[in-house]
């Protein structure tokens, strides 16, 4: 009968050399595996934050208007630095129903209007267009007036509308029907500060709100900067000269990851996107 027979030492300790070259092989290919998906997932988040900020940036820049040498009414943007702006956020259009009987009451087919959103008394303001000589636009202005209470009902000869009650302006009365009426906010975007990081915030003037964040983080200083073009395509200081803005968008990731070859070698990862963005009333 055979002697049953074991596992020598120099056996036992051959398979267990090789059951832990296997695991450690495993464990680098799980823990590069590991490293590569955080590192993708933080950039791929890095690149939607830039993308969906560029959307609202262009969006809302859009909408603006300027005309050269015209007046300040006829300016949407009112203040243009590098870092940020203050501008007149367009918020709905729509024409006049019929010719105002009081300086102080503006009704809107509600047919014709169309918009981001409802005007809001106390926040959002009124632009009624004002022709002067039919021939030239030159003469051709915006009167800005304040709107205090907003009511929906059938106020135009049975036809549904919005009645904006607005302040008294003498200019209102006598306005023909299917005048232009552009709803619109005082806005405000630029980079800021908050918990030990760059934000691109956004806030209402006209409603006196605290700035938000809109995107990032971004890298401090230049996460966000504007260049303000002619119709050349030329930097202008002057802002009723201003057809088109350069945007630049310059984020960072919001977590570090693992970079470069080294072991515990940890870092953010930044990425960038320049948009051209058109002003509503540029000449191609």
């Amino acid at each position: 009968m055979p002697n049953p027979r074991g596992f020598t030492l120099v056996e036992i300790l051959v398979a267990l050399t090789a059951t832990l070259v296997v695991a450690a092989a495993l464990y680098g290919l799980i823990n590069t595996t590991q490293r590569l998906s955080l590192a993708q997932s933080e950039r791929a988040s890095l690149q939607a934050n830039l993308r969906s900020g560029s959307w609202v940036v262009s969006g809302e820049l859009r909408g603006t208007a300027a005309m050269a040498g015209g007046t300040p009414a006829q300016n949407d943007i009112l203040v243009s630095a590098g870092g940020g702006v203050t501008y007149r956020a367009m918020r709905g259009t729509g024409l006049l129903c019929q010719s105002p009987a009081s300086p102080s009451e503006l009704r809107v087919w509600l047919d014709s209007y169309s918009g981001y959103r409802d005007p809001a008394p106390g926040r959002d303001s009124a632009l009624i267009f004002l022709e002067g000589d039919s021939l030239s636009a030159a003469d051709d202005t915006w009167l800005a007036i304040a709107i205090i209470a907003v009511t929906v009902g059938n106020g135009c000869a049975g036809a549904r509308g919005i009645t904006l009650t607005t302040d008294d302006h003498p200019n209102m009365v006598g306005l023909a029907a299917n005048t232009p009426v552009r709803i619109f906010e005082i806005m405000e975007l630029r980079q800021y500060q908050s918990g030990g990081k760059s934000w691109l915030g956004a806030r209402s003037l006209s409603a006196g709100e605290v700035i938000q964040p809109l995107l990032g983080p971004l890298i401090d200083g230049t996460g966000f900067t504007l260049e303000y073009l002619d119709g050349s395509g030329a930097p202008t200081a002057d802002r009723s000269a201003i057809q088109s803005f350069t945007v630049g968008l310059r984020g960072i990731s919001d977590n570090a990851i693992a970079v470069g070859a080294g072991i515990g070698a940890r870092g953010t990862v930044e990425d960038s996107l320049v948009i051209r963005v058109a002003l509503r009333n540029s000449v191609p």
